[in-house]
């Protein structure tokens, strides 16, 4: 069976320059075929966007080169590779369309295909190949490293909730999935990740939080804050949601420091 593995990037994300990169190997044991492209910045611009966007080119120039399936699509997104699969609904208007264009390319070649998510260390090549131009050539060593030593890979950062049966709003889920499969997460990504108001959790007491998260989610909120109960709750609230408890932590300490901005 062929398969492609494909991968997308966003930096910074949201907004920036986008890239897709996709890698095809045939059954025959031919060469195997590399694709790259990218898309400059816009405010449309997202990793699953990108994800996605990989998938379809990738697809598209499989068919292209001849390939007649079956295809074994392999990708490091749980979002993309769960969506197609159809274990997970798809939420938002671009991803969505992005995704009917590509059922509608593997409808019209009649293209057997099976969807499989795979470890990120599994997928080097194709993320590799996601990077921007400017980039590919320049991660060092250290920044790898550094990368490595400071972030909980996506496969195995953990949860409390799951955010696509969480009651948070389509623009808030979609923030919450970028981050959650996200390899490493800038400081604006979190800095733009707000409820928009008050939501089911707003206004739910400590007490009331921990219950709900369980006590391990509640021993890393105290952990982490302990001399502080309101920032306990934030993390709770979330971790409730359905981000990651490590991105949980991150995003509480985010607003911190811009809390800390703004009163100098």
């Amino acid at each position: 069976m062929d398969t492609l593995n494909f991968d997308g990037s966003c930096d910074p994300n949201p907004g920036g320059i986008m890239g897709f990169g996709w890698i095809i190997n045939w059954s025959t044991g031919k060469k195997p075929t590399e694709g790259s492209k990218e898309k400059k910045p816009s405010p449309s611009n997202t990793n699953n966007v990108a994800e996605y966007t990989a998938l379809k080119e990738g697809i598209s120039n499989y068919l292209k080169l001849g390939g007649k399936g079956p295809l074994h699509v392999r990708g490091d997104s749980k979002l993309v590779i769960s969506q197609m699969s159809g274990k997970w609904k798809v939420n938002n208007e671009n991803l969505a369309k992005i995704k009917e264009e590509t059922a509608s390319i593997i409808k019209k070649h009649n293209l057997k295909v099976k969807f499989t998510w795979v470890p990120r260390e599994q997928n080097s090549i194709a993320d590799r190949l996601a990077l921007p131009k400017s980039r590919r050539n320049k991660v060092s060593k250290t920044e790898s490293k550094t990368s490595k030593e400071s972030s909980v890979k996506p496969e195995n950062r953990k949860f409390v909730a799951d955010v696509n049966s969480s009651s948070v709003s389509s623009k808030l889920r979609l923030q919450i999935n970028e981050l959650n499969t996200s390899p490493s997460p800038g400081f604006k990504s979190f800095a733009q990740l707000k409820v928009g108001g008050f939501d089911s959790f707003s206004r739910k007491k400590l007490e009331t939080l921990q219950k709900e998260a369980g006590s391990k989610a509640s021993s890393i909120a105290k952990k982490e804050f302990p001399k502080n109960s309101s920032q306990q709750a934030s993390a709770l609230r979330w971790m409730l949601r359905g981000l990651s408890t490590d991105l949980a932590i991150k995003k509480v300490k985010v607003d911190i420091e811009l809390s800390k901005k703004r009163k100098k």
